[in-house]
């Protein structure tokens, strides 16, 4: 059978379900070709904003509409769990399956054991990002900024999926289970990577700070495993929810010079807000953590993330955000502008807050970024966090 994947335009996390996938269909002997030369066209598919949800509908329709008749349309990943009535407004005839690809390798009776967990990611580098590059190997030598830049170099591992949180406002929750892999077997790859000559390793997971609590095993077994080896490999931590920094060993592993890069997604200064949103800590008791964690080592960048226009956010909520901010003890932030997610408790939620008052909140949050990165930061950093934010 000859099939054509769509991978594009999604997370990382995403991506590596769309490679288990042409790994799964090509291990069962199906041929992987051009579009107009497929047989099936599956695609990978993003819901987790609003924005993300229009985008993939609108490539949906626009792939069915330059199809030829014969071909079948499969739409996997997050859409199909939070928007399955909207994609079948569009084409009853087009199959919709989950992030969990056992439901497509039962629904073509596929053969599912022995398929990879593990890939390089070879999307091209813009001008600047070129250049940021090059200053970055030939004065600062900083991995990290490799690690965001050279993601050719990169391996990453999957360890788990789905997440053990309840926010509010992510339908994440929906589109799969919390399951997480074996350490043992994580090694494995691990030591396959280290073998072929990788040198930056990033754990692949939507809540890594929750692997291995439904196995009887922790993030803090898997670190400790994985940061043991010899040799000048680094290791990067994404998705790290703040709820794992309340444990001391764990604080004392992510302080190792082995790891270089770590994003703990705060999601807002305002603990009014955080409670809205279901985030189990308070943002004082978390800012020491990562205080801590900066003091013991220095060279760790810590990325975070944060949602402006939370409903009920009043302008004292973002102003506690921006801060938080402003101290500059972040080296990367992330801004995601609010939109209603279905099924979640915030979409129902009253005291919405206006596009353009989230517009106008995004520009002032930008501005503060830069000017925090532009006082104690690399001219690197400060450069590749003049990008688009969102």
């Amino acid at each position: 059978m000859r099939f054509h994947l769509i991978n594009n335009g999604i997370c990382t996390r995403l991506k590596l379900v769309g490679e288990e996938l042409s790994e799964l269909l090509i291990k069962n002997d199906w041929q992987k070709t051009d579009l107009l030369s497929s047989k099936i066209i599956f695609i990978n598919s993003c819901s987790f904003l609003k924005k993300k949800e229009d985008e993939f509908l609108l490539l949906i329709k626009k792939i069915l509409s330059e199809k030829n008749q014969s071909q079948k349309i499969a739409i996997f990943g997050c859409l199909p769990s939070t928007s399955a009535d909207k994609i079948k407004v569009i084409s009853s005839e087009i199959k919709q399956f989950s992030r969990d690809l056992s439901e497509i390798a039962k629904y073509f009776n596929l053969n599912s054991s022995d398929v990879k967990v593990n890939f390089t990611n070879n999307d091209k580098l813009t001008f600047r990002e070129k250049i940021i590059l090059t200053l970055n190997t030939l004065f600062l030598k900083d991995e990290s900024i490799k690690y965001r830049l050279k993601k050719d170099e990169i391996f990453h591992l999957k360890i788990s999926d789905g997440c053990k949180g309840n926010c509010s406002y992510c339908s994440e929750k929906f589109t799969t289970k919390h399951r997480s892999r074996k350490t043992a077997e994580i090694i494995i790859d691990f030591e396959k990577g280290l073998k072929s000559g990788y040198k930056l390793f990033a754990l692949n997971s939507d809540d890594t700070s929750a692997f291995g609590v439904d196995n009887g095993e922790s993030i803090y077994d898997l670190l400790s495993k994985m940061t043991r080896y010899g040799g000048d490999y680094k290791i990067a931590v994404p998705e790290f929810n703040p709820r794992g920094l309340f444990e001391n060993r764990v604080i004392e592993l992510l302080s190792l010079e082995k790891i270089i890069y770590i994003t703990i997604p705060i999601q807002s200064g305002s603990n009014r807000i955080l409670k809205l949103m279901q985030r189990p800590y308070e943002i004082n008791s978390i800012i020491r953590k990562i205080r801590e964690l900066k003091n013991l080592n220095p060279k760790l960048k810590i990325n975070t993330h944060i949602i402006v226009g939370f409903p009920g956010e009043t302008d004292a909520d973002f102003n506690q955000t921006l801060k938080i901010i402003s101290t500059g003890l972040f080296d990367r932030v992330k801004i995601f502008a609010y939109s209603d997610r279905p099924r979640t408790e915030a979409s129902k939620m009253k005291y919405k807050i206006s596009s353009n008052v989230i517009n106008k909140r995004e520009k002032i949050l930008k501005r503060r970024i830069l000017l925090a990165n532009l006082c104690s930061k690399s001219l690197a950093n400060f450069l590749l966090n003049t990008k688009t934010m969102n």
